[in-house]
C-alpha cells in the first residue's frame, strides 16, 4: 500500500477506467427525461440568476 504522500507525487492517475464501457458513450441513455426536461427549458426557460440583479435597499 502507498502513502498518501507517494500518491500524490505520482503523474498517472489511481483509478483504472474500464474501456468496455465505451459502448455506452454514443448512446442515449434517459432519453425520456431529457426530452422532458427540455421540454420544460422550452416553456418555462432558465431560471434568472440572482447573483447579478441589485438588492433591496433598506
Amino acid at each position: 500500500m502507498r502513502t498518501v504522500q507517494e500518491l500524490n507525487k505520482k503523474k498517472t492517475p489511481i483509478a483504472v477506467i474500464d474501456n468496455s464501457l465505451e459502448k455506452y458513450k454514443e448512446l442515449p441513455l434517459f432519453q425520456d427525461k431529457v426530452d422532458k426536461a427540455n421540454g420544460m427549458l422550452r416553456t418555462v426557460g432558465l431560471p434568472k440568476d440572482k447573483s447579478k440583479q441589485h438588492p433591496i435597499a433598506k
